[in-house]
C-alpha cells in the first residue's frame, strides 16, 4: 500500500479574537505626563538630589523588573522566556512579551512583579535617601499601571486566551 505523501504547507492555528482593547493616543500623553509630574513633584521636594534619585530610581527599577521577570520566566515557563524582551512603545515601557503570551502567564508573572518590586523598594528604605525610596516606588507603580489597568480589564477573560500588545491595542485570542 502506498503511503501518502506529506503536504508541505506548514500549520495553520485559528484563533478567534475576543477582544480588542484600543490604546488612545491621550491615554498615552496622559501617561508620559505622569512621568515628568512624579519627577517635578520630587524635585520640588529635594531640589537636584530628587532630580538625580529619580533618574537612578527609574534605571534601578527598570532593572529589578527585568531581573524577576528573567527569574519568574525561568521558573515557570522556560520556553517563554524567548518571547519576551525590553520593549518603548508608550505605554509598554520595560520587558514585556514581543510576541504572543498566554494571559495567564501574563497575570502571574505581574503578581510576582508587583510584589516583588514593593518589597525591592521597602528593603531599601532603612539606608537609602527619602527621594530614592519615593522614586523607586513611583516608577515601580508607573511602569505597571498601564499592565495593571489591561490586567484589570481583562480579569473576566479566561486565563488560556493569548494576548498579543501593540503600541496601538491589545488583543485577545481564543482557540
Amino acid at each position: 500500500m502506498k503511503m501518502p505523501e506529506p503536504t508541505r504547507e506548514a500549520t495553520i492555528y485559528h484563533y478567534k479574537l475576543i477582544r480588542k482593547i484600543p490604546m488612545r493616543p491621550e491615554t498615552k500623553y496622559s501617561y508620559m505626563t505622569t512621568a515628568l509630574l512624579g519627577a517635578g513633584f520630587v524635585t520640588g521636594f529635594y531640589a537636584w538630589k530628587g532630580l538625580e534619585c529619580m533618574a537612578v530610581g527609574l534605571i534601578l527599577m527598570i532593572l529589578i523588573h527585568a531581573v524577576v521577570l528573567r527569574i519568574t520566566l525561568r521558573r515557570v515557563d522556560a520556553a517563554a522566556g524567548k518571547r519576551w524582551s525590553f520593549r518603548i512603545d508608550w505605554p509598554w515601557i520595560g520587558p514585556l512579551p514581543v510576541m504572543d503570551t498566554s494571559l495567564g502567564l501574563f497575570r502571574r508573572l505581574h503578581f510576582h512583579l508587583t510584589l516583588v518590586g514593593c518589597c525591592a523598594s521597602a528593603l531599601l528604605y532603612p539606608w537609602a535617601h527619602p527621594a530614592l525610596v519615593i522614586s523607586l516606588v513611583y516608577w515601580h507603580f508607573w511602569l505597571l499601571s498601564p499592565r495593571l489597568t489591561l490586567l484589570m480589564r481583562m480579569r473576566k477573560e479566561r486565563g488560556n486566551g493569548v494576548i498579543r500588545l501593540s503600541d496601538t491595542e491589545v488583543s485577545y485570542y481564543h482557540i
